[in-house]
């Protein structure tokens, strides 16, 4: 438990002497509050299971408020010991769940008015379906953390307020400039490559380009380019003039007999996959090895092979 409370505070030192903003001490360390919302989560859940007392301040057990308030005394912020007070300790965050942010205080009714302020959470972050959300607090079960979905909170919820300052929005990364000339696209220093994409093409500038999904390589005349074939080899082509064959117009292998497409450099050759095939099997009958076919297909020995699929094996 100390090295998680270590590991949630290494980057805190001094923050806010309170919920209101002041300016820094000249000792103390900036901290960017989306990393503050963090610790103070990773704070938070170093208390899971602890017990639930009402009108226990903590650490050794707690009450809704209590938590609240103890988690946030850590960094610095003093809330009121009550959910109408802690209410009013932060701003409201309106508009829908998208404009929560972790950290941010819960307001739920109570069990015997759900129109009434009584219990209080701290809000984590949206769930993995990206439909609710999940909060840490003081429940009768102990400091535990919970998913909005559950029927009792859903209906007592009340609204949310902000002890934090707002984070400040992240800025787009800036884009890589793209210029479409027919087929191609070309982004310098970055290669994206859909699932019709089988061939890499460096033009000689240093810019990459996409292949059609036809195979053809659309370019101004006279470009060079480099193209890294199914076998392995780099050739140097003039992109205006030359077509590029696709991998899914290569034959495929009949009744298991290997099929070879020949090339330059002697050939390359595929197994399709029959009931029973075994890497193993397949690197004996082709003379290989199952590291040498796991590198033609960039797979690795617990791969699954798949009956009717092609895979290269020279």
């Amino acid at each position: 438990m100390k090295r998680i409370l270590l590991y949630c505070l290494l980057a805190l030192s001094p923050i806010l002497a309170s919920a209101e903003p002041t300016l820094p001490a000249r000792d103390s360390v900036e901290v960017d509050t989306r990393a503050l919302a963090d610790s103070l989560i990773c704070y938070a859940k170093t208390f899971l299971g602890t017990p639930y007392v009402w009108a226990a301040n903590g650490p050794k057990s707690f009450d809704c408020t209590g938590f609240t308030k103890y988690v946030y005394a850590r960094f610095g912020y003093k809330l009121g010991r009550t959910v109408p007070a802690q209410a009013k300790n932060g701003r409201e965050v309106s508009g829908g769940f998208e404009n929560l942010q972790k950290g941010d205080i819960l307001i739920f009714g109570r069990r015997g008015n759900k129109r009434a302020m009584g219990h209080a959470a701290i809000y984590i972050g949206p769930d993995e379906s990206g439909n609710d959300f999940n909060f840490i607090h003081a429940a009768k079960r102990g400091v535990i953390i919970t998913n909005y979905s559950e029927t009792y909170y859903r209906e007592r919820f009340l609204g949310a307020v902000r002890i934090l300052p707002d984070f400040v929005p992240e800025e787009p990364q800036d884009s890589i400039g793209l210029s479409f000339t027919d087929q191609m696209v070309v982004a310098p220093d970055t290669l994206h490559l859909g699932p019709e994409d089988r061939r890499i093409v460096l033009l000689e500038q240093g810019g990459w380009a996409f292949v059609g999904a036809d195979g053809a390589v659309s370019a101004p005349d006279g470009d060079d380019a480099i193209v890294l074939y199914a076998n392995g080899q780099w050739r140097s082509i003039k992109t205006s003039t030359h077509t590029i064959p696709l991998v899914s117009q290569e034959p495929e292998a009949a009744a298991g007999v290997p099929t070879r497409t020949e090339t330059e450099s002697g050939g390359t050759q595929y197994h399709t996959i029959k009931s029973g095939d075994t890497l193993s099997a397949l690197a004996r009958r082709y003379h290989t090895s199952v590291d040498a076919i796991c590198r033609l297909n960039g797979i690795n020995r617990n791969t699954t092979l798949r009956v009717g699929k092609k895979l290269r094996v020279k």
